[in-house]
């Protein structure tokens, strides 16, 4: 198990340099985060043999990053660390951070391990994967669509009826349409999904409730919790959860399937050096695959 603080100022100020690093410093910053505890009590030397690089690489590292050698960069990590390991209960936003933790909580109680299998073998033999985020989930579509072009994957996010009409008579048996209604009661989209079906297409929901006008036409449903009774209710951004779900199921990908954690390796690799427009980056190393 591999330690993971969230060490906020030290990390950001790493990720903002990220564009300076070498390929033995990416190798660095890589160990510091996947093993941070054991980075603080290693010696340069020690570090050198764990990472492979030389022990005046792991030095010349942590002054590039702004510190006067390893000792002050290691004294600065032990100092986040303790930061954010104490309990501070700032009482403003302490029923807010409770209800975050009961949903998350409930999401990952709510997501069978096997949904989520499911879904990623689905993905893997569809030729084309639509993510339908219509009226506030638009941004969100193209997000998760994005995300997981990464993995290799052929994704098109479809946040309006028009272009949703299109493909509805279009689709094929080889196609995925994810489907983000929170509500599931919305007519037209229950009667697209209808004939999505009737073309041999496979639906995965993603909802509130599991009963639902569109759960009917659904191989999957994914249910996210309601936020209804919570004291943060209005102030709750539900689109997180969402955001959350795909993550799990990103992970699922990286973790299960080694084709795809490749693809991921080159794409992310790819994108740092085209850092000033990752998604034009993204789409410029996947033509020329």
């Amino acid at each position: 198990m591999t330690e993971n603080y969230e060490l906020f100022t030290l990390m950001a100020r790493i990720d903002g340099m990220s564009n300076q690093f070498t390929k033995t410093d990416w190798k660095i910053v890589q160990y510091i985060k996947k093993s941070t505890l054991k980075f603080i009590e290693l010696s340069a030397q020690e570090l050198a043999k764990e990472i492979g690089t030389s022990d005046a690489s792991i030095i010349r590292f942590a002054q590039k990053v702004g510190y006067s050698g390893l000792n002050e960069l290691k004294y600065t990590m032990q100092k986040e660390i303790d930061k954010s390991s104490s309990s501070v209960n700032h009482s403003d936003y302490s029923a807010l951070l409770n209800d975050y933790k009961m949903l998350l909580d409930s999401l990952f109680h709510l997501t069978n391990p096997a949904d989520i299998n499911h879904t990623r073998e689905l993905m893997l033999k569809s030729r084309r994967i639509f993510i339908i985020g219509l009226n506030f989930n638009q941004n969100i579509a193209e997000m998760i669509a994005h995300k997981f072009m990464t993995l290799g994957l052929t994704v098109q996010a479809l946040t309006n009826y028009d272009t949703l009409k299109l493909y509805q008579s279009l689709s094929q048996e080889t196609d995925l349409f994810i489907t983000i209604s929170l509500s599931g009661n919305h007519k037209q989209l229950a009667s697209i999904l209808s004939d999505l079906n009737k073309n041999g297409s496979s639906v995965l929901l993603i909802t509130n409730y599991e009963k639902s006008l569109c759960s009917p036409y659904a191989n999957i449903t994914l249910v996210i919790p309601k936020t209804d009774l919570l004291l943060s209710s209005n102030t709750i951004t539900r689109e997180i959860l969402i955001l959350v779900l795909f993550d799990m199921l990103f992970h699922n990908f990286l973790s299960e399937d080694v084709k795809s954690f490749q693809f991921f390796q080159k794409a992310a690799s790819y994108s740092r050096l085209n850092s000033d427009d990752t998604r034009d980056g993204l789409q410029k190393f996947m033509d020329l695959l």
